[in-house]
């Protein structure tokens, strides 16, 4: 009966045309629109020979060996938590993913009796970490501070402590919040607040909170390592008082073995050299620019502004077509359905990197439009 069910589950998927599978991509595509490696930094050979030479490959340590309260606090972890320190001029804890970060964050501080303001867009990880601590949920409409400051009138003063969470770039829609706005209502209705900056790393610089040098207004701070950082992980920047808590109730902190010092050298190499990347993120912004200009050119909608490009398409069947019909051109190129955007706005999910050349950039757009006028949907 347990596998039958399962089958039945899996079936349906399949009938609403939403069943996923594990696929290699093993063909040399034209373009990659799959990748979240934002300023190409895997790519880039002369960075990783650079950073291969920079570290003693006899001595260094594939495996950690142990969580951080045991053997796995070692030399080079201390090493980059103190270089993030000196950046932020904060604290920082490291974790093995960005998603251990937030669901840590929500499950050690805020509990039965406590309100999470959250943006209906937020990340899944944000979601699975406030339905852990058990705390009241409140969603607000995707980057609509109106409502948000609506609700925090209406259920701030029900609850003892109050979180508001943002993500900086989004992951599906490709905008961005405005934080002065989020900081304003933080502080007008006594609340917390979370950012999480997956997208943002690297892109700009050390995220948007530090770009727009607002980091002390902010209570928790996550850098996602495994987009624009080029690698994988998460970093939480937070105060003192906060992080040591962490160390002695962060569950997932407390009980994970930490990541290896061979990945925390190049994390922490990475982190050391995001100011040099200016060429890969000057780049990528006149990448964007073109991007937009030939979407409106073509009558192309998007709701997007940033690195990320969301093509709503709204039909899973039609979004899956589209995408393997672009695979069939040269382009990877991935439908996004529900779950990880709401029913009925399934879409194509651009993302460009540093490494991409305009005239590959204007022969796609032209290839999709083609087949968006082919589906009636220009």
């Amino acid at each position: 009966m347990f596998y039958n069910y399962l089958e039945k589950k899996l079936e349906d998927l399949k009938l609403q045309d939403n069943f996923r599978e594990l696929k290699n991509h093993k063909k040399n595509y034209i373009l990659n629109f799959s990748s979240n490696d934002y300023l190409n930094l895997n790519s880039d050979r002369e960075l990783k020979n650079n950073f291969l030479e920079s570290i003693n490959i006899e001595e260094i340590s594939f495996g950690s060996s142990g969580s951080r309260l045991l053997g796995g606090n070692y030399n080079e972890i201390i090493n980059f938590e103190e270089s993030i320190d000196k950046i932020f001029k904060k604290k920082s804890l490291v974790f093995n993913s960005g998603y251990d970060a937030n669901t840590t964050v929500l499950e050690t501080f805020y509990k039965k009796g406590d309100v999470i303001f959250t943006d209906r867009y937020n990340h899944a990880s944000i979601y699975d970490g406030a339905l852990h601590s058990g705390v009241k949920i409140i969603r607000y409409k995707h980057l609509d501070y109106q409502d948000l400051e609506k609700k925090l009138k209406k259920h701030r003063n029900s609850y003892e402590n109050s979180l508001i969470i943002t993500e900086s770039i989004y992951s599906m829609d490709g905008d961005i919040v405005d934080l002065n706005e989020i900081i304003r209502l933080k502080n007008e209705f006594n609340s917390q607040c979370y950012l999480d900056e997956a997208h943002s790393y690297g892109v700009l610089g050390y995220g948007l909170a530090y770009s727009h040098s607002v980091v002390e207004e902010i209570d928790f701070i996550m850098l996602g390592l495994g987009k624009g950082g080029g690698s994988n992980g998460g970093i939480l920047i937070l105060n003192n008082i906060s992080k040591e808590y962490i160390v002695n109730k962060g569950r997932k902190f407390i009980y994970t073995t930490s990541s290896s010092p061979i990945q925390t050298s190049w994390n922490h190499y990475i982190f050391k050299k995001i100011p040099d990347f200016k060429e890969k993120r000057k780049k990528l912004e006149l990448l964007k620019l073109l991007v937009y200009k030939k979407l409106k050119e073509k009558n192309i909608d998007t709701i997007s502004s940033e690195q990320i490009i969301s093509i709503v398409i709204g039909d899973n069947k039609k979004t899956i077509d589209l995408a393997q019909k672009l695979g069939e051109k040269g382009y990877l190129v991935h439908p996004i359905k529900e779950p990880t955007v709401p029913k009925g706005r399934s879409c194509l999910r651009l993302t460009l990197n540093s490494n991409m050349e305009y005239k590959d950039i204007i022969i796609f757009i032209e290839e999709l439009s083609n087949e968006l006028k082919n589906d009636n949907k220009i």
